[in-house]
């Protein structure tokens, strides 16, 4: 019989009275939320947003309603780790048919992820030579990615962390400004956030873009909006980082978390967690930080996602100007010289750390993610140095993402199906076993209420709905 752990005391805010400067407090819990929500806005609402707002106007808006499925189920995975302090990767490599889940994802980065290196580092290059005037765009993306490559092995992290959030927060409040100025009819745009609409591409809309399949864009707007696979494994790491639950107190988080795993192997189920009342509440005020942290992040992404979406509509569609793979980031910059034209300069420097920042953390954010993920399968993997793993896998990415790149295929079309893979059908999987497993190895005391339960369920569904429109 294991002896069992106590838990350590929660925050003093946390066990404070109801209050205004309580609930303000709160905000400070936001921290890996912040690089969920600026990798997000960087990522997909720069490029997919706008277009798709001038096409279909209001009528996909429902798809920012729908991503929180995916915030529900990081928060699953998250209390479970935060609880046990096992990562959920390692409990689906011995609880899953020879580490099957573990295989199912690596597969999914491997394939999929060139594809998004190829199309950020086409985008990242058109910028480059909009922003500077002159140059090859692949010349520009190219030297651009093994830039991000070398600050990363270098581990100059927060100089761009710093920067890129900045710079984000500069593209979304330019968004929503613009919004402002035109004075939208917000009775008229919120109930479809709410109504679920399949538009069809209007007549203007040119032949090399109706030639992805609505639905399938559909499903690769919702993967930008998502915590995709590689930021599920990601958020899990940065919940040690910020000693959260658990971890909170501990001198090395990994290794411990390391001991309850092996703790846990050995007894075959988790009868080290206590099951004394205070110590039982403690445990659930410890959760609180990851649910606002959580909770911000998609309030952020939604706000901000709609913001684009509806510049897309407003500034983009009654000109039937529809932003192309040639010219995706230029044609866009009408959105900040709607409020003025000097604004348009600062345009250009925010999407070029915007980018730059998602390349860089592409980097990090994949490594990181099939590291944990193989090692869990692949127990000597574990032997070899992390950054060594880095450079191989970075190599593998460049050495497919760049031909891909040059081939020309359609930004929007890779960067579709990459997302439907790692933010939809990948988080779907990961979110059903995430459900399944908390429920079954948790102690009875720590499992999800029924409205809990009810809960994850139903962020399952709302991610799976739009998967069935794109099969029917």
């Amino acid at each position: 019989m294991a002896e069992k752990i106590s838990f350590p005391e929660p925050d003093e805010v946390l066990t404070e009275k109801p209050s205004l400067k309580k609930y303000l407090r709160y905000l400070l819990f936001f921290g890996p939320g912040a690089i969920i929500a600026s990798a997000t806005i960087g990522q997909g609402q720069l490029i997919l947003g706008p277009q798709i707002g001038a096409w279909a106007g209001f009528d996909l808006l429902w798809i920012i309603s729908l991503s929180i499925g995916s915030y529900i189920l990081a928060y699953v995975t998250a209390r479970f780790t935060l609880l046990s302090g096992i990562n959920m990767v390692d409990l689906f490599a011995i609880k899953t048919k020879k580490g099957f889940l573990n295989w199912v994802f690596i597969a999914i980065i491997i394939v999929f992820v060139p594809l998004f290196a190829a199309a950020i580092i086409t985008t990242l290059g058109k910028s480059l030579e909009w922003i500077f005037g002159f140059g090859n765009y692949m010349a520009w993306g190219i030297s651009f990615s093994l830039i991000a490559l070398a600050l990363v092995l270098g581990g100059r992290y927060k100089i761009v962390e710093h920067t890129q959030a900045f710079f984000v927060a500069v593209l979304a409040i330019g968004a929503i400004g613009s919004i402002i100025a035109v004075k939208p009819d917000i009775l008229k745009i919120i109930p479809h956030f709410f109504i679920i609409n399949i538009p069809q591409y209007p007549d203007w809309v040119p032949q090399n873009v109706k030639a992805t399949p609505v639905p399938l864009v559909m499903l690769g707007y919702i993967g930008t909006l998502t915590i995709t696979i590689i930021t599920f494994v990601g958020y899990s790491g940065w919940l040690k980082v910020k000693r959260w639950g658990i971890f909170k107190g501990k001198e090395d988080p990994e290794k411990f978390s390391r001991s309850m795993f092996e703790l846990f192997e050995k007894e075959g189920k988790i009868n080290y967690l206590p099951d004394d009342r205070k110590e039982i509440k403690k445990a659930h005020l410890l959760l609180r930080p990851s649910l606002v942290d959580l909770s911000i992040a998609f309030v952020v992404v939604a706000v901000v996602s709609s913001a684009y979406m509806l510049a897309g509509t407003y500034l983009l569609g009654p000109k039937h100007v529809l932003p192309s793979d040639i010219h995706l980031i230029e044609e866009q910059a009408v959105i900040f010289s709607n409020i003025a034209e000097w604004l348009v300069p600062l345009y250009k420097i925010s999407v070029f750390f915007a980018l730059f920042g998602t390349i860089y953390a592409g980097f990090e954010a994949a490594s990181r993610m099939l590291y944990e993920t193989m090692g869990a399968v692949v127990p000597k993997l574990r032997n070899v140095k992390y950054k060594k793993f880095m450079v191989m896998l970075s190599v593998y990415l460049l050495a497919l993402g760049i031909p891909l790149a040059i081939s020309g295929i359609s930004i929007i079309l890779m960067l579709s199906i990459t997302l439907l893979f790692i933010g939809v059908v990948g988080v779907i999987i990961y979110g059903i076993g995430a459900v399944y497993l908390s429920q079954k190895i948790l102690p009875p005391e720590y499992k999800m209420g029924k409205a809990g339960t009810a809960i994850a369920i139903l962020a399952i569904i709302f991610l799976i709905l739009p998967l069935l429109l794109l099969l029917v």
